[in-house]
């Protein structure tokens, strides 16, 4: 056999995503490229799936053969799958503000304060594009991409983890944007600057040294409008009724703060805010939440009781207004929804 046959393998590492703190202006309208501006660091894993729906005439009759003898594409879907990374402050504003949808910002001057709700007033999500070069060769833009799911990881120690997904509606424009960003110095939110408060409405106490772990999950449940006349591609991405949750790890002591709130279903309050820096801040607070599990564990010798809620125990007040969750980031950003 003739040979050699080396090639350029490509690798991981080399891999680069894009962002842009902007919202686009119209759906089907990428953000400027010179509003890319934001070069993430991430685990390398994620990957833009880039799928298609076909018609074919494979179950027909009349052909002479059992197999297929035309076909063509009818729809493309976007979907970005397997992002995870460490939370910086930039990372943290992003991922809420593009989430949730409404972002109430107040300061002059950096640190600027980010009051992060979900928008009620429309269905529609919140459209900005993303630029990823996987290989040598294969470089492109994003447009049309929502975030849809949101998880938070919270242990002892280093950096809080994210993991998000995105979908979008099946555009991509190949090609190189105007110029690749230099990489960020990070500010990271870490697990050993959360300060948990947790317990009755009016009565919250500190739960440091005591909350082992949390995991927090947002999701929009994000779908592709589709209707005659978008050829190829959705329309626009819409919003479900939004999806919430919380589990969490909390060390048992002598007398019971955790469980009686469970069996008296006791109307409590959850706040868990990190401060990493001035410029570096993240609270997640849930002001009326009833817990919706509660079960007994184990961290080695140590009881613990696992603790669970979500959108259907945890309440609006519409009449305060007081929304279920609110989430505020302190970071060096002005704002991230501004169209561009």
């Amino acid at each position: 056999m003739a040979g050699p046959y080396n090639f350029n393998s490509q690798w991981k590492a080399a891999r680069n995503l894009v962002l842009a703190a902007n919202q686009q202006t119209a759906w089907n309208t990428a953000v400027g490229s010179a509003k890319m501006t934001r070069r993430q660091r991430f685990d390398g894993s994620a990957v833009l799936e880039l799928t298609q729906t076909r018609r074919s005439d494979l179950a027909y009759a009349g052909k002479g053969t059992a197999f297929a003898t035309d076909g063509q594409v009818t729809m493309w879907d976007t979907k970005l799958t397997g992002f995870k990374a460490e939370l910086s402050a930039w990372l943290a504003g992003y991922g809420f503000a593009f989430l949730m949808g409404a972002d109430t910002i107040t300061g002059v001057a950096s640190p600027y304060s980010h009051a992060i709700t979900f928008d009620e007033t429309t269905r529609t999500a919140v459209p900005t594009s993303i630029y990823l070069e996987d290989t040598d060769a294969i470089k492109y833009t994003v447009p049309d991409m929502t975030v849809d799911e949101l998880t938070l990881t919270v242990n002892d120690l280093g950096a809080i983890m994210t993991e998000m997904s995105m979908i979008g509606t099946g555009r991509l424009t190949p090609g190189v944007i105007e110029a690749l960003p230099a990489l960020p110095t990070d500010s990271y939110i870490l697990c050993s600057d959360m300060a948990p408060t947790f317990g009755p409405v009016g009565d919250a106490a500190a739960f440091t040294g005591r909350m082992m772990s949390a995991t927090l999950k947002f999701q929009n449940q994000n779908t592709v409008h589709r209707a005659m006349g978008g050829g190829l591609y959705g329309i626009f991405v819409r919003k479900q009724n939004p999806k919430f949750s919380f589990d969490m790890t909390i060390a048992a002591k002598d007398t019971d703060d955790v469980y009686t709130l469970f069996t008296g279903d006791t109307a409590s309050a959850l706040t868990l805010a990190a401060n990493s820096g001035a410029a570096a801040q993240l609270s997640i607070t849930y002001p009326l939440l009833h817990l919706k599990a509660t079960k007994l564990g184990f961290d080695g010798e140590m009881v613990v009781w696992q603790l669970q809620g979500d959108e259907s125990s945890v309440f609006d007040q519409p009449s305060v207004p007081t929304p279920p969750v609110t989430v505020q980031v302190i970071n060096a950003v002005a704002s991230y929804l501004t169209a561009g």
